[in-house]
């Protein structure tokens, strides 16, 4: 496993927990039509940031990459339409038509490229730090045509931001605003990971592509912890520390089954039971020690806050 791989896999992992994290949060906590339609950005993101797991953890196995490529493509192309009509809803400054005819057209290419008319993943890119799925020449011009979309819905919907923040007296919302803009304007740039699709090998795209995704979500995350934003009070301390300690576990023992298979598969055998045992001894190992540690700094975190359970 390359350090490519390996780095692309942690902070994609990061970026799936906090968004599944959030996501149950603004489901939980949310009754306002803007709740589900960040709800549906962040489900879109944990999607994206799963797909790319997947491919990293599975990533000499070639047949399946395509599959991958599936998962994290078509949903990602609703990300423009979330983010604008969320920006609208929640600024209260509807705008219908506009809205409307975005949430047609994302439809329309999700249905071609699901059909495939749109183009196809037509095998694999072999990079010097990897393999990525390889569209055909339809579905990069797809990808092309689409680019305007995304940077033109997603900086309008952060030059309102902008504006509205300008115009805010209270010192709380202007914080609001001002992590929402940073967080939209952080994914805006994340597509700079699918340069590898048009077999560009360059080591550092995709997990530069990956670490902004973890900016985006972890600005949400402190902004809801920290401010309330979205009017959303974290109540719940133990789901914080047991978060935590899962996403840990789960990416401890896929990491160390990955090496163990690569290094001395041939030894032990792919499917041999005494990987899945050292697998498990080596998560024991390493999150056990920092359990405690957890802890310690989620209740600090909370106490300092002064948040009531």
């Amino acid at each position: 496993m390359s350090a490519t791989i390996l780095t692309t896999a942690i902070t994609s992992s990061i970026g799936f927990l906090i968004n599944v994290v959030v996501l149950f949060l603004v489901l939980s906590r949310g009754r306002q039509k803007y709740h589900y339609l960040f709800a549906g950005f962040l489900f879109v993101c944990a999607l994206w940031d799963l797909g790319i797991i997947l491919a990293m953890l599975r990533n000499s196995h070639v047949n399946e990459l395509p599959i991958y490529g599936y998962i994290i493509l078509w949903p990602c192309v609703f990300i423009p339409t979330l983010i604008y009509h969320f920006t609208r809803e929640y600024l209260d400054q509807p705008m219908k038509k506009t809205i409307i005819a975005l949430w047609v057209v994302s439809t329309v290419i999700v249905i071609l490229g699901i059909s495939g008319l749109a183009g196809k993943i037509e095998g694999v890119y072999n990079y010097n730090w990897g393999n990525i799925f390889k569209p055909d020449s339809m579905l990069r011009i797809t990808f092309l045509v689409s680019l305007p979309i995304w940077f033109f819905f997603i900086w309008s919907s952060c030059l309102s931001l902008f504006r509205a923040r300008q115009r805010e007296t209270s010192h709380v919302k202007k914080r609001h605003l001002t992590y929402i803009l940073a967080s939209f304007s952080v994914i805006s740039l994340s597509i700079v990971k699918t340069i590898t699709l048009y077999n560009v090998d360059n080591p550092f795209l995709l997990p530069t592509g990956m670490l902004l995704n973890d900016i985006c979500s972890g600005l949400i995350g402190i902004a809801i912890i920290k401010y309330s934003l979205l009017d959303i009070t974290i109540i719940i301390r133990r789901t914080t520390i047991y978060s935590i300690l899962v996403a840990l576990i789960i990416l401890v023992f896929s990491v160390s089954e990955h090496l163990l298979v690569t290094y001395v598969g041939d030894f032990f055998g792919e499917g041999s039971f005494y990987i899945h045992v050292i697998s498990i001894a080596v998560v024991i190992a390493a999150v056990m020690p920092v359990k405690k540690r957890v802890e310690r700094g989620i209740e600090r975190f909370f106490a300092r806050k002064r948040i009531e359970f």
